[in-house]
């Protein structure tokens, strides 16, 4: 077996940390859905049929029952946090731990806010990130919306563009 075809297997099993990283965020996003769907309901108060809402059918109910998509829309969260799991613990080199990992990835994170000896572009790209997520929990909350691809724009444009300015910063 040649060189290249080793590798191409390897990267296989060994995804890009980045890759990873977003595979985890989805994950956890998909299970708070889940977790909010099933107690409050994530579809202006009402509970949310995933396979109606995903495949154009009855998108929602005021039944509170368990349903089968509830389940594999959960299935599939935990795989994705699984997966994000695997990839960053396979992404890190022997010494480090995922734990560590995830710890640093925090730590550095919240340097970039908090640090007055960071650059401002980076402080600014943290910023924004974090602006994101707090902008789709209030609105969701105090408008029901946790459904609304409006607001799902907004935020995946801002969490885009704070880690975009992140990734060119780290690139100098």
């Amino acid at each position: 077996m040649s060189d290249n075809a080793v590798d191409w297997k390897a990267s296989l099993i060994r995804p890009s940390m980045t890759l990873s990283r977003i595979l985890l965020i989805i994950g956890v996003w998909g299970l708070t859905l889940n977790v909010v769907n099933l107690t409050i309901g994530a579809y202006s108060g009402k509970k949310a049929l995933w396979a109606g809402f995903f495949f154009s059918g009855t998108s929602n109910t005021n039944s509170t029952e368990l349903v089968l998509g509830d389940l594999v829309f959960l299935l599939t969260s935990l795989s994705f946090c699984l997966l994000g799991c695997i990839g960053m613990r396979n992404s890190v080199s022997k010494e480090n731990t995922l734990l560590a990992t995830l710890s640093s990835d925090l730590s550095s994170f919240g340097d970039n806010l908090l640090s007055k000896d960071k650059d401002f572009l980076s402080s600014l790209g943290s910023w924004i990130i974090l602006l994101g997520p707090i902008f789709y929990i209030t609105w969701s909350v105090f408008f029901e919306t946790w459904l609304d691809p409006g607001i799902y724009s907004v935020t995946i444009t801002l969490v885009s563009i704070g880690y975009g300015i992140s990734i060119f910063t780290d690139s100098e």
